[in-house]
């Protein structure tokens, strides 16, 4: 073979062809479909599909929750809520009877979802389409049917922060089983039609749940029955009875997703396998991520700040624990190197969180393997399950992300519990540009109008040559995914910007307050997953700090994020530092630096 021959065939394996590429009539239809698909619409409609028990409620949660984290407005519209309401108000004034398949409570039989009942029938094609028009309602920052505005209120009352979200792109869930192809070509047409939404275009994808295990549906039976308004006041056995008669009904006509002309992704047995078709843009970067990482396994997600890095602040006096916390006009701060190491007290934290983890650890694979079916639990995902584990000498699975900060690698070093640490710089504090290991009132003298503008929006205000905490969600968003993917437990070591953001996303609370929430030294803060997609919490102190003396375990439970904000922060009293505990107060409305 020629030397040119040779050099044709290297070329070939490496790069194809090294000539230009040109644009044919073939190319240009594909690619005008893609371009479309591409777009990021103002207004996406993401709308359910799957029979009941399928886990279309669990996935519309675990949606918002992650997408009104990420800073776009997104809303749950349950038709199940509409019908019960509806059911309910037509029983209370007596105008249908027993034959709707329904009762005095607005609970509905089996006999309401028979195709083949026509009042019932009717009643639930008004009651979607009563949810469809408050919806788009919603998407065009309309006042719904019920009269509620369409911006969300806050639970402390009206902030500057909240304003980021307005103007922004606006995402509805449409949780229905939308089971048949007519009914879903109606929310096309409703929702696209050139005609119908002039001037308001909406992207629509559907998200079909499917579930063909079956002793994962007799879990699903059960958590449904239990939960659902739907069963109230049934016992088990006939609540069960009544669900599966009531899916049968549903399988008549089901017919699942098989147009590819549709946007749509199906879910298989909660995310074990993924199909996407047509899914570009902001779908494919962010939500199908999400939506593969999702998961009904139950592990303990662990936060920490670094451990105490010594001599923070020197005084002209002899330095004590008690200096720390007072900034009078003698002392002055040392600025907290990025190549800080741990203290006195750090050390006793990090040897006192390698304890707690390994015994947490412990703990996790012992209930795992007392639930097993099988003495092996190696059946997890293929990145970081409890199928992966490097190290057969090590007790339990796990999982370490730290920030790349040395003071946080240290805290997560253990001699005796050599689990591997991923450094990750998407767990770094947040950067503060120019005013990096500045006090407020530096801030305030060095620059009055940006200190202005910090002060009345926090979460937005970028600082000069640094970020902002919005910009630090968007780098905070594959953490995210990457920690709820995981089977094992998961133990993060960051600082406090950083944890606070995650805080508020585990805890499902307005991000943009985030900058209030309290990460106290040398806890732990617990989270572990609840049954409807949420998170419980709990905090553990492993070694007394002023700020936390007789703290010790904090059982936060399953509380609604914003009334726990309300009850434990102060929303206006931002602490952005990790040299500085919660004690040493900034004035009211300023933030900690």
């Amino acid at each position: 073979m020629g030397t040119a021959a040779s050099e044709r065939s290297a070329t070939y394996y490496t790069k194809g062809s090294e000539e230009a590429a040109v644009v044919t009539p073939l190319t240009l239809q594909r690619l005008e479909h893609r371009q479309n698909l591409t777009q990021d619409s103002k207004r996406l409609v993401i709308a359910l599909v799957g029979l009941p028990a399928r886990g279309k409620s669990f996935v519309s949660r675990k949606l918002q929750a992650f997408l009104t984290w990420s800073g776009i407005n997104c809303k749950v519209f349950n038709v199940g809520k509409y019908r019960r309401e509806a059911v309910l108000h037509m029983m209370n004034k007596r105008q249908t009877s027993g034959v709707l398949g329904g009762d005095d409570d607005g609970h509905c039989n089996a006999d309401f979802f028979d195709a083949k009942n026509e009042k019932a029938s009717e009643l639930r094609a008004y009651v979607a389409e009563l949810a469809l028009r408050d919806m788009l309602r919603w998407l065009d920052n309309e006042p719904e049917s019920n009269g509620e505005s369409s911006e969300p209120s806050s639970p402390v009352g009206s902030s500057p922060s909240r304003r980021w979200r307005k103007g922004h792109d606006r995402i509805a869930i449409f949780d229905a089983t939308n089971s048949t192809a007519k009914r879903r070509r109606w929310i096309l047409e409703e929702c696209t039609s050139p005609e119908k939404r002039a001037g308001k275009t909406t992207g629509v994808v559907f998200v079909e749940s499917i579930c063909d295990d079956e002793a994962l549906l007799g879990e699903n039976y059960k958590f449904k029955v239990k939960n659902s308004p739907d069963f109230e006041g049934m016992d088990l056995e006939s609540a069960i009875a009544d669900l599966k008669q009531r899916v049968r009904k549903y399988e008549e006509q089901y017919e699942t997703l098989t147009d590819q002309s549709q946007s749509y992704i199906k879910i298989f047995n909660l995310s074990t396998r993924l199909m996407v078709n047509h899914i570009y843009g902001r779908m494919a970067k962010t939500i199908v991520p999400a939506l593969m990482a999702w998961n009904i396994g139950t592990r303990p997600i662990f936060l920490s700040r670094s451990g105490r890095v010594p001599d923070m602040i020197k005084t002209d006096e002899n330095d004590s624990e008690n200096s720390m916390l007072d900034l009078s006009s003698h002392t002055k701060k040392k600025l907290l190197n990025k190549g800080d190491g741990l203290g006195g007290s750090g050390l006793q934290y990090r040897d006192a969180l390698c304890e707690f983890f390994g015994q947490e650890g412990k703990t996790f694979m012992k209930e795992r393997l007392e639930k097993a079916s099988s003495p092996s639990l190696r059946t997890g995902t293929s990145q970081t399950g409890l199928g992966t584990l490097e190290n057969d000498d090590l007790p339990f699975p796990a999982r370490i992300l730290t920030s790349v900060m040395p003071r946080a690698i240290e805290t997560a070093l253990w001699d005796s519990l050599p689990v591997p640490i991923e450094t990750i710089s998407n767990l770094n504090p947040l950067d503060k540009g120019d005013f990096a290991g500045m006090e407020l009132d530096e801030v305030q003298k060095q620059d009055p109008r940006f200190y202005s503008r910090l002060e009345s929006d926090p979460y937005n205000t970028r600082f000069p040559g640094g970020e902002s905490y919005c910009d630090l969600i968007s780098r905070l968003e594959t953490v995210v995914i990457d920690i709820e993917q995981q089977v094992a437990p998961v133990l993060v070591v960051s600082h406090v910007s950083c944890l606070q953001a995650l805080i508020a996303y585990f805890r499902n609370s307005p991000v943009e307050q985030c900058m209030s929430i309290e990460v106290p030294m040398h806890t732990v803060i617990k989270f572990t997953p609840s049954r409807g997609g949420g998170w419980i919490e709990s905090r553990h102190v492993l070694v007394e700090e002023p700020e936390n003396a007789g703290a010790a375990v904090i059982n936060v439970g399953s509380v609604p994020g914003n009334l726990l904000s309300m009850a434990n922060h102060q929303p206006n009293t931002p602490i952005w530092g990790d040299h500085k505990s919660k004690n040493e107060s900034p004035p009211p409305s300023l933030p900690c630096l």
